[in-house]
């Protein structure tokens, strides 16, 4: 008898994976974009939003955690 254990399949959403590296830093912090979309698409590799999308997402969580943002993404 074969038996698989039931493993729960973790569906990370944007805001999700925005909070998590977020969640890093304290109010105060400067956060690069270009750092966090790095550690973003690290933590889930088949995040479909685009990189503009998640900046987005970056800037507001980060201006309600009063977070300075560098927009350095696009100096690659």
């Amino acid at each position: 008898m074969n038996v698989v254990a039931n493993v729960p399949v973790i569906d990370l959403t944007a805001q999700n994976l925005v909070s998590s590296v977020l969640s890093k830093f304290r109010a105060g912090d400067t956060i690069s974009t270009r750092a966090a979309l790095d550690a973003i698409r690290r933590m889930d590799p088949t995040c479909i939003d685009s990189d503009d999308d998640l900046v987005e997402r970056i800037v507001m969580a980060a201006i309600g955690k009063t977070m300075a943002v560098v927009f350095d993404h696009r100096s690659r």
